[in-house]
């Protein structure tokens, strides 16, 4: 835990053991990395030797034809549909929705966002706080889709859109 206050506490029916510092000594192998940074989160759980767990929050809703990778979190409130895959080490913010049959690759943050249905979001990518991937778009690996943005077309690997509808802001 990054805040030393949560150390001996549960956190969504699981035990803080300590911080990452601590995580070679600790009683337990099983753990999740709750950190926003998708670059660092794919570091550390390329770099730690651990059994990844997979947590949901108890109000989210997912739907047991979903797919949930090790390793993920699915906060308060947010619903995965039918056919749904997400990969190893996502965070599913609170609020948030992925609707049936898209995809969500691994490292990806879906930050109170919705991701629509047969849309592909690809390795590491941000989906910022109230934005929309519409229906069958795909937006590519290690992108950022800025807050508010409605993306109604693909986006390109590593690019950055924002507005209404979605543009980039880095190639054009």
């Amino acid at each position: 835990a990054d805040d030393p206050l949560m150390i001996g506490k549960n956190l969504l029916g699981h035990p803080v053991k300590g911080s990452i510092i601590d995580i070679g000594s600790a009683a337990t192998r099983r753990a999740i990395l709750g950190i926003g940074s998708n670059e660092a989160r794919k570091r550390l759980a390329e770099s730690l030797d651990l059994e990844w767990v997979t947590v949901v929050h108890p109000s989210a809703v997912v739907d047991a034809e979903a797919t949930l990778g090790a390793g993920t979190v699915v906060l308060a409130c947010a619903v995965v549909e039918i056919g749904v895959e997400i990969g190893s080490h996502v965070i599913i913010n609170t609020l948030s929705s992925a609707h049936h049959n898209c995809f969500v690759g691994d490292y990806v943050q879906v930050a109170e966002a919705t991701v629509s249905a047969y849309s592909i979001v690809e390795e590491g990518v941000l989906v910022g706080t109230r934005s929309t991937v519409l229906h069958r778009v795909r937006v590519g690996a290690w992108s950022t889709v800025a807050a508010a943005a409605l993306v109604t077309r693909d986006v390109a690997p590593n690019d950055t859109v924002m507005g209404i509808p979605a543009r980039s802001i880095l190639r054009e």
